[in-house]
Formats: structure tokens, sequence, C-alpha cells
């Protein structure tokens, strides 16, 4: 007879850190990290330096910062949908 200790079938119980959602992947019906630099790039003709993962007026977006002309750093906001803001 094989006696298993309590809980051995179980799932594990993930921590708060744990379970948030992966922010890199697309938000439902939206667009991914890359997807949103890679809109920025072609739109400024720029250089993405960062693009990071935001949560802004309760929606998920993507703050991007991109090199213009090699001088100017500028900064945008691309929300789940796609839309581009300049900061």
């Amino acid at each position: 007879m094989l006696v298993l200790p309590f809980g051995f079938f179980t799932a594990p119980v993930l921590s708060a850190q744990q379970a948030q959602p992966n922010h890199y992947a697309a938000p439902v019906g939206g667009i991914t990290l890359e997807q949103a630099a890679d809109k920025v790039r072609r739109k400024t003709g720029g250089r993405v330096l960062s693009a990071s993962p935001v949560e802004k007026g309760g929606r998920r977006g993507y703050n991007v910062r991109v090199l213009v002309d090699g001088k100017r750093v500028k900064q945008y906001y691309v929300d789940s949908e796609g839309r581009m803001t300049s900061r």
C-alpha cells in the first residue's frame, strides 16, 4: 500500500506577487509590448531606448522612450488598442 502525504495532488499556492498577470503579454484584445515599441519606432523613425508596461487611468498600456534624430529623447504612451500619444 502506497501512502502519499496530504496535499500531494493539490495545486501550488501562489503568492500575490507570483499571481500577477504577465505585463508583457497582450492585454485582452490589445497589443504586446513589442508591438507597441515597433509602432513607435515606425511612426517616429527613431531608435527605441526603452518600453515598459504601465497602467494609466485604470487601463493598461506602454510607455515607450525613443531617440529621435540622434539627439532628442521623446516619450510616447501606447494604449492597449494601439493608440499612440506623445508625453
